[in-house]
């Protein structure tokens, strides 16, 4: 497909259209009773996982820890971007419950990374931080040492498990710079929760099962961010002015194809399109909403990301050996 090139009022007139179509079929509409639904199977998940831990293998209770905590994620999420409920205030206090009180994770560290700056700043150099992994191996900065970037086409796979601790530490760090003193209690809480896989199993296999279950998460975690924008266009800050939102959003966020499973595995994040074009919009109407937008993309010849979960992150493995530094 030959893209066509759009004036920025085409770009904003197409994208009027697109929306506008999307909420006529009632894909923005709020979901409660859904969101009901997906707080009674994390409660539900997080009450297994402590009776896993006297009850169960450490192996099954660090597997179920992982569950209960990416499944919080999809749902801290969702409250973040509002998806859920019409009141911003019901959104955001329950997302408390599940980002700082269920995942470990400072609901405000997150809304200022993802939603301020990552939403608005779409690989962005300069703003957008998801795109410095790897020691800015995507934006060709190169701020790790020589040996790393050489072999950063390797390296770059097992360093996403220590994805929580580094998000952790950050998000600490944030709470305690912007004195959230409710924030950092509810994370006092969750510490509370390896503190009793620890007490109840014995320092060394509990410490195993504690370092495994956040590491089992950063790897699941880190498998469905990656292919959202990493390996797609990247530019400046002085070029962010001269796109529009529907521009800017497509050109750099990739689709992953798949069935339902896929959409439940990624959280409703394969559908990145969607997500970043509506982030209202809730993830569970977002399939439905990838099929309205592909056909008007195509049908206007717009820019429009898509490939299955292996083509994604073998285009992702293929950027990283492919631009290297050449060091003298």
């Amino acid at each position: 497909m030959e893209v066509k090139k759009y004036s920025n009022v085409e770009f904003n007139f197409l994208f009027a259209e697109l929306k506008a179509e999307v909420k006529a079929e009632g894909l923005y509409a709020k979901c409660p009773r859904r969101a009901s639904l997906e707080f009674i199977i994390v409660i539900s998940l997080l009450l297994l996982s402590l009776y896993s831990v006297t009850s169960f293998h450490p192996v099954v209770t660090a597997m179920l820890f992982a569950l209960t905590i990416m499944r919080s994620t999809f749902v801290a999420h969702d409250l973040i971007h509002g998806q859920y409920f019409s009141s911003r205030l019901n959104n955001r206090n329950i997302s408390y419950v599940f980002a700082n009180g269920i995942m470990g994770i400072s609901r405000s560290w997150w809304e200022n990374k993802h939603n301020f700056l990552h939403h608005t700043y779409t690989n962005i150099i300069g703003k957008d931080m998801d795109i410095d992994a790897a020691g800015g191996a995507f934006t060709r900065e190169y701020f790790y040492p020589r040996w790393f970037h050489r072999h950063q086409h390797i390296l770059f796979w097992p360093l996403l498990t220590l994805l929580y601790f580094v998000f952790w530490v950050q998000s600490l760090l944030y709470v305690l710079e912007k004195k959230y003193w409710g924030e950092l209690f509810l994370l006092a809480m969750n510490a509370l929760i390896p503190l009793y896989i620890i007490y109840s199993l014995g320092l060394a296999v509990g410490l195993a099962t504690v370092v495994g279950m956040y590491m089992l998460w950063a790897a699941w975690f880190g498998a469905v961010i990656i292919t959202n924008h990493l390996g797609l266009e990247m530019f400046p800050e002085e070029e962010y002015k001269e796109f529009t939102w529907l521009e800017l959003q497509n050109r750099t966020s990739r689709n992953v194809r798949g069935g339902r499973f896929i959409h439940w595995f990624y959280g409703g994040l394969n559908t990145q399109i969607e997500h970043h074009l509506y982030p209202k919009a809730p993830r569970f109407y977002l399939l439905k909403a990838a099929k309205i937008t592909e056909a008007f993309c195509l049908k206007h010849n717009i820019t429009y990301i898509t490939a299955t979960p292996w083509e994604s992150y073998k285009e992702i493995y293929y950027y990283l050996k492919n631009t290297r530094p050449v060091y003298q």
